[in-house]
């Protein structure tokens, strides 16, 4: 499977391109969602082990646990097809989950499917490149539209903060204004790679975790 979440070339050329590449703000969508899904799967799943573990003596546990694990694919099935639209990956769903004999062993086999096991450690993964993305949006993405925003938005559109102090105080009159948006044109240019970075590592650990058993390593 090839590399994805594609973008131009680190020329300067490249960069430039890539703000008018329409997969760039795929890729920008994508690292948009990152952060609140991945905090709604760590979430979930954090709450279904341990409610499940509290009470798996009573057996409702056992209940509960297996609905986490079958969360767990579902928001697996639905970050491929996320990925698949945003970051043009490729990703099928697996095909490791044997049948055994019996509900139970079928219920053991899904469990401990390869494929499970690579889901659970997609949630944690999604969890610490959602905060990735997050930050990455705001350092530089969200920096530049607050500069490039300045004449039209003297008060601020996205009241940004460096370190602690807003930034829309750094530029008090209309010619500081104006410089601000040229220098937030520039951040805006060099940014968009930055994010497409960003968006290839959220692309990487995708096809590693959530991929079929007939999809190619990268």
């Amino acid at each position: 499977m090839s590399s994805t979440a594609r973008s131009p070339g680190s020329s300067a050329l490249g960069r430039l391109d890539s703000v008018i590449d329409a997969q760039s703000y795929k890729n920008i969508l994508y690292l948009l969602t990152a952060f609140p899904l991945g905090l709604v799967y760590f979430t979930l799943t954090i709450v279904g082990i341990s409610l499940g573990a509290g009470l798996a003596v009573l057996g409702v546990g056992l209940v509960i646990l297996f609905a986490t694990v079958v969360g767990i694919q579902t928001m697996a099935a639905f970050e491929r097809t996320l990925a698949n639209a945003l970051l043009g990956t490729d990703l099928h769903a697996p095909d490791d989950s044997e049948t055994g004999d019996g509900l139970l062993e079928t219920a053991m086999a899904y469990l401990l499917a390869d494929s499970t096991l690579r889901a659970f450690g997609f949630v944690f993964a999604k969890f610490a490149l959602g905060i990735l993305s997050f930050v990455a949006l705001v350092t530089f993405l969200g920096t530049a539209l607050e500069l490039l925003l300045l004449p039209v938005a003297p008060d601020g559109a996205l009241n940004v903060q460096v370190f602690g102090i807003h930034l829309v105080d750094l530029f008090q009159t209309s010619t500081q204004r104006l410089v601000g948006a040229v220098l937030g044109a520039f951040l805006l240019v060099v940014s968009v790679p930055v994010l497409n970075a960003v968006a290839r590592a959220n692309a990487t650990v995708a096809e590693a975790l959530l991929g079929g058993n007939s999809d190619s390593s990268v």
